[in-house]
Parts: C-alpha cells; structure tokens; sequence
C-alpha cells in the first residue's frame, strides 16, 4: 500500500480487517472498537502482535522499534492508528 495521506479511519477499517483476515479471528471488523483491547476483547494473542507489527512495516512503510513495540502503542486499534500516524509524521 502507498500511503499518499494519512486517513485515521481507513487505517483502523483496514487493521480490523486484517486482524479478522490474517489472524483468524471471529469477529465482524465493524464490531471491534476502536477502543477495545486487542489481547483480552478481541483475542489477539502474541503470534498475532507480532503479526501485526511486520504487516504495519510492510504495508505503511515504517518501522517500530523494540521500545516502540509495548502495550502502550499496541492495545487498541486506536492506540495502533496513533503509532502509524506518529511514524507518518501526522
């Protein structure tokens, strides 16, 4: 994907859709929350936040260093969309 303009809404609508794609997890994407905690309410599980961190590099062109990769940036779908807009320079 070519990141032209950083859009909040379609990074969140396509990481929900990735989890429920990529991860197998059985879930409409439009009932995860923005807020909802990716481990615990959606059933992320470890393999699937690693998952999460090399589609995030692959697909939007950044990288996530070891201190970057903690809870506080990964709990939530919204916490996720901040990070990349962060490394987007948004």
């Amino acid at each position: 994907m070519t990141v032209t303009a950083f859009a909040p809404d379609a990074v969140a609508a396509h990481l929900k859709q990735f989890i429920v794609d990529a991860l197998f997890i059985d879930l409409d994407p439009a009932d995860i929350k923005d807020d909802a905690l990716l481990g615990t309410e959606v059933g992320v599980d470890s393999l699937g936040f690693a998952e999460l961190l090399a589609h995030l590099e692959d697909e939007y062109g950044i990288s996530v260093s070891d201190g970057e990769f903690v809870p506080d940036n990964f709990s939530t779908i919204g916490r996720v969309v901040a990070l990349v807009g962060r490394k987007l320079g948004n």
